[in-house]
């Protein structure tokens, strides 16, 4: 519980930190090279991040070898899965050598790119890959090893110091007029230094005795590669399908909404920091009473802020988006319908995160491999067919379907193969939740006319009553339907903000 206090603090100022810089660097790009340079580094980003396809699978199955392990302090055994892990990504790093080349080779034809040359488009995805490769090569396996051991806190301390001197080197170098590939050379060294420090903690603060060829076989993991891969097309499945069949114009206003539902998604995501690794530890000692408790807490407690903050987004993301773009004129960043769907299938996502970190807990990756694989297949041909009706709603509405797809499945397999407990009290509170931000969507764009906010002092001024609103009737839906739960949150919160009495 102390390491979860710490990764969720931690985790929450993270996110508030890269949510401000996230929100900086894209207006300071927009203005600055325009949208169709940065439409175009979005995409190069996601085309270089499929060679992932392999990363976060096995990261996932290492997890979830490890904690046992390290409940158990078996440092043979968490030395094997480390070491395996940093032999697999080694091999990962020349393939991706291998990739960077054939898609700096073909991307100018394919994209369709008009702003700059062959020739500099090719330099310029190279520079964007070296950050990707020295993350294979380096941190991976430390920093796999420092999440297992409910310590992400390490990570998310070394990761916000480069957030935040990469955000003050991109303005610097764009306001001293420097070219997009300058500026992408700088962000590349600076998320450089990230797998030496997480290197230096490990080998400071783990005892890892060399085990030659006897490493761990990772025996699932070409499951979870192959649920990542399915994992990783649901999310960029978009901005592919927009490249092709669009423009990137349009692949710029995807990237400004997406931006600020997976900050709040992000930030969301802080209150349960740890909570996977803390999963894993419980059904690894069998404590199944303590994990159904424990569960029904952080599922609870997820939801509650998941409405509260999705909720608030749902009615001032599009008079954010236009005043962030106001002087913007090369593309339509005025999207409430794309706005509200993609910001529900944030939400759902978010709800359900609880459910679909069990399996990975329980170490049943290859047992649960049907919710990832058909949240992909949903989510690829709807967007294909979607995207000729609308390009942006298209592709939001498909990711919608999917994400709920996925959100079913993984109710009823973690309520009945981990957790053990009725499934009617989640599906209750699917509805009720999504529910909720829907109306709040519709209630908010009912009550705020365009001439209302004029600048960002309005705008901040209506957001703090918008949340207000939102908290308030939340709560009040939340006391009526879940009285326990929601005393029980009261009083922790009470006990923690009273003043301490004089002993």
């Amino acid at each position: 519980m102390r390491n979860t206090k710490k990764n969720i603090l931690s985790t929450l100022i993270s996110q508030l930190v890269i949510t401000v810089c996230g929100i900086l660097i894209p207006r300071v790009m927009i203005r600055t090279f325009g949208s169709e340079i940065y439409g175009l580094t979005t995409s190069i980003t996601q085309f270089l991040s499929y060679i992932s396809l392999m990363e976060s699978g096995i990261v996932f199955v290492a997890r979830a070898e490890l904690y046992a392990p390290l409940a158990n302090k078996d440092n043979l055994q968490v030395s094997r899965v480390y070491y395996a892990i940093k032999h697999f990504f080694t091999i990962v790093a020349f393939i991706f050598l291998g990739y960077t080349f054939a898609l700096s080779v073909v991307y100018h034809d394919i994209a369709q790119v008009e702003e700059i040359g062959r020739r500099y488009t090719f330099f310029l995805i190279w520079v964007m890959s070296a950050g990707f490769l020295l993350k294979y090569l380096g941190g991976l396996a430390s920093q796999t090893l420092i999440y297992a051991d409910q310590k992400q806190y390490v990570v998310n301390i070394v990761f916000t110091a480069a957030t935040v001197i990469n955000a003050l080197l991109v303005v610097l170098l764009a306001k001293c007029g420097c070219n997009i590939l300058i500026v992408k050379i700088g962000s590349s060294l600076i998320y450089a230094a990230q797998p030496i420090g997480y290197w230096i903690y490990v080998k400071r603060h783990y005892k890892l005795p060399r085990v030659g060829k006897n490493r761990s076989k990772l025996k699932q993991k070409w499951t979870g590669i192959g649920q990542h891969i399915a994992y990783f097309l649901h999310n960029n499945i978009d901005v592919v399908v927009l490249t092709l069949f669009a423009n990137l114009e349009l692949v710029a206003v995807y990237s400004v909404y997406k931006l600020v539902v997976s900050s709040i998604r992000k930030i969301t995501g802080s209150f349960t920091s740890g909570m996977e690794a803390g999963f894993g530890e419980m059904i690894a000692k069998k404590e199944q009473k303590l994990l159904q408790t424990e569960f029904r807490k952080y599922k609870h407690m997820l939801t509650f802020v998941s409405v509260v903050l999705f909720g608030t987004t749902a009615v001032l993301i599009v008079p954010f988006v236009r005043l962030y773009t106001a002087d913007i004129t090369d593309a339509n960043y005025i999207q409430p319908v794309f706005a509200v769907v993609l910001l529900l299938a944030e939400a759902i996502d978010c709800f359900m995160h609880p459910c679909s970190s069990l399996p990975i807990a329980a170490n049943q990756l290859k047992q649960s491999k049907w919710g990832p694989y058909g949240e992909a297949t949903i989510n690829i041909v709807f967007s294909l067919i979607l995207v000729h009706w609308d390009p942006l709603a298209g592709v939001a509405v498909a990711t919608l379907i999917a994400t709920i797809f996925k959100a079913m499945y993984y109710m009823i397999f973690s309520g009945r193969k981990i957790l053990q407990i009725p499934l009617r009290g989640l599906g209750f509170n699917f509805i009720l939740t999504n529910g909720l931000i829907v109306l709040y969507a519709f209630v908010g764009h009912m009550v705020l006319r365009e001439d209302m906010i004029q600048n960002y002092g309005q705008w901040i001024g209506w957001g703090f009553g918008v949340f207000f609103v939102v908290f308030c009737v939340t709560s009040l839906v939340f006391f009526v339907c879940y009285p326990a739960q929601q005393k029980q949150i009261a009083i922790t919160v009470w006990n923690k903000l009273r003043p301490k009495k004089n002993q």
